[in-house]
């Protein structure tokens, strides 16, 4: 491309148009696990301690505990990933639902990825093994 040209005229952007007009579905129980994590959070969630089978006995704790833990942690954890934002966390059958916000340019698989299993490992240090199973979705990804 010369300079002077408006970068939007190449014709390589035919294709990231075509994307953006295309509609987007709302994954299945989007809305409901980020209200529920925002209920958890603010603490009116009035759900059943999650029960955790370790050696030795029961690990009793509350959903909101463990969603609180859960944001911090991916929080750090994102940090170090790099281009990795936890968008929001909540318990959905007696597992963890992390939604990602991830930055242009960072390969969201990969680093999704990482979070779930670094999350999954920090869990187990703070909570015991095993910790509660965690599911990572991109949600969204913005412009670096």
């Amino acid at each position: 491309m010369s300079t002077g040209e408006d970068p939007r005229d190449d014709p390589r952007w035919d294709l990231v148009r075509a994307a953006a007009r295309a509609p987007v579905p709302t994954p299945p129980g989007l809305i409901a696990r980020v209200l529920s994590s925002v209920r958890g959070v603010r603490g009116r969630l009035l759900a059943e301690p999650l029960e955790l089978r370790q050696q030795g006995g029961m690990l009793r704790i509350s959903e909101r505990v463990v969603v609180i833990l859960a944001r911090k942690l991916g929080a750090d954890i994102g940090a170090e990933v790099g281009g990795v934002h936890v968008s929001a966390v909540a318990m959905e059958d007696g597992g963890l639902e992390v939604l990602l916000t991830v930055r242009y340019g960072v390969p969201a698989a990969e680093a999704a990825d990482a979070l779930r299993r670094r999350l999954g490992e920090k869990l187990a240090e703070h909570l015991g093994r095993p910790g509660p199973p965690v599911n990572v979705h991109i949600a969204d990804v913005h412009p670096s």
